[in-house]
């Protein structure tokens, strides 16, 4: 689903279109996910802070996506374990995750992506964005 928005993480001037009935952010854990909307995304800066890894969702032309499935899988001296296996309810998907190595993967399009990214303690985040690939 995409959503029309200014350049990425900033406020959108126009009218934005909401796709579920509650535009807060939802957070679930660990992590929290949102930002349909100027309010929702001022809400998640707020506690933007608290989260050492932060994921936007994207099409090329700037619009956001929400309803991305994602996956969190930890990577430790050659072991992988996943931590999470969700969907985002917005563009902005925000993970609070012990330092180390990880890989995020999302599906986009029906193609999923991977990046590596390192986490660390929270207040330096680590920032990664998933974009639908061109059509």
């Amino acid at each position: 689903i995409a959503l029309p928005c200014a350049p990425l993480l900033a406020a959108a001037a126009g009218d934005v279109t909401r796709v579920n009935t509650t535009s807060a952010p939802q957070e679930q854990g660990a992590w929290m996910s949102g930002g349909i909307g100027d309010e929702a995304r001022e809400e998640m800066r707020k506690v933007a802070a608290a989260y050492n890894v932060h994921v936007v969702f994207s099409e090329q032309r700037g619009s956001y996506l929400a309803g991305i499935p994602f996956t969190v899988t930890r990577l430790a001296r050659g072991n992988r374990q996943q931590i999470y296996a969700a969907v985002s309810d917005g563009p902005l998907l925000y993970l609070k995750l012990p330092p180390g190595s990880y890989q995020i993967a999302a599906e986009i399009d029906g193609v999923w992506q991977s990046q590596h990214v390192q986490a660390g303690a929270p207040g330096s985040a680590a920032k990664v964005s998933f974009m639908a690939k061109a059509r």
